[in-house]
């Protein structure tokens, strides 16, 4: 009986899967950057274990892919935590841009590109990834995912860089001035997450000339910093995963194909996908 995850920052997506049957399970982000040993054990057996149609002890094995999973010492204090809920269970932990690779690959080579909360990118040759651009975070980057989306958002509407039908509709929709919004910022936890939210706004707004030209700017900004840099990237397949890639996909293809790149799978949440990798 396998157990397979797909672990961002914001959510994880699980399967349970046997010979004839794969059931969904959700849980919040389980990112060892964010959360401690004994935080994920409490995450797992309050709203994963306890909603289980079996016991934890029949888990054969886990796959687990996680954001923050890319250093052995994080991947070990999933593990600790899983061994302590799934004692029976093999487990694996890998990185999260891995477990996109294998969804939207398989064994075969490509780009592979994650948009959601953060966004990370890899050259995948069909086993394993060779190359990493990207990941470095919130602060350092993560361009093109929903929080710098956010971000962008919210210095619009502070600059006043918004248009005015744009302004008044954030600010009757949020009811933030800039104290409150500075407060979110740099005195409370998760402000990568806080912004993110903001990014349901240019969804709201999708038609509107000036968020689809920020959604552009900020896809290209993706692009150039990162897929633009893999040897091959006009001759390769480049494949997005998440949320942001996969509402957004319209403009992404258009942000690629100005630059002379094929787009190929667009998936919400690559677990599905790795069920069939794995089984």
């Amino acid at each position: 009986m396998l157990l397979i995850a797909d672990s961002g920052s914001s959510k994880t997506g699980w399967r349970l899967a046997d010979k004839n049957s794969v059931l969904p399970f959700h849980t919040e982000g389980l990112n060892p950057y964010y959360k401690t040993i004994d935080q994920i054990k409490l995450v797992l057996k309050k709203d994963l274990i306890a909603h289980l149609p079996c016991k934890p002890e029949d888990i054969t094995h886990i796959y687990f892919y996680g954001a923050g999973c890319s250093v052995a010492i994080k991947c070990e204090e999933v593990k600790k935590a899983l061994v302590d809920c799934f004692p029976n269970a093999q487990i694996d932990v890998e990185h999260d841009i891995l477990g996109a690779a294998r969804a939207c690959c398989g064994h075969d080579k490509g780009i592979v590109c994650i948009l959601g909360t953060g966004s990370n990118s890899c050259y995948y040759n069909g086993n394993n990834t060779t190359e990493i651009i990207g990941g470095l975070g919130f602060i350092l980057g993560d361009e093109g995912s929903g929080g710098h989306i956010g971000k962008s958002i919210v210095a619009a509407y502070l600059n006043r860089e918004m248009p005015e039908d744009l302004r008044t509709d954030f600010f009757n929709t949020y009811q933030m001035e800039r104290a409150a919004i500075d407060k979110k910022v740099y005195q409370e936890p998760n402000f990568n997450k806080f912004l993110g939210t903001f990014s349901m706004f240019a969804a709201r707004h999708i038609k509107h000339a000036f968020i689809q030209q920020l959604l552009k700017d900020c896809f290209g900004l993706f692009i150039d910093k990162h897929v633009c840099r893999y040897a091959d990237y006009t001759r390769t397949t480049v494949h997005f995963v998440g949320s942001v890639a996969y509402h957004y996909k319209d403009i992404l293809i258009e942000v690629c194909h100005k630059r002379s790149i094929t787009t190929g799978k667009f998936i919400l949440e690559p677990v599905q996908e790795l069920v069939g990798f794995h089984k």
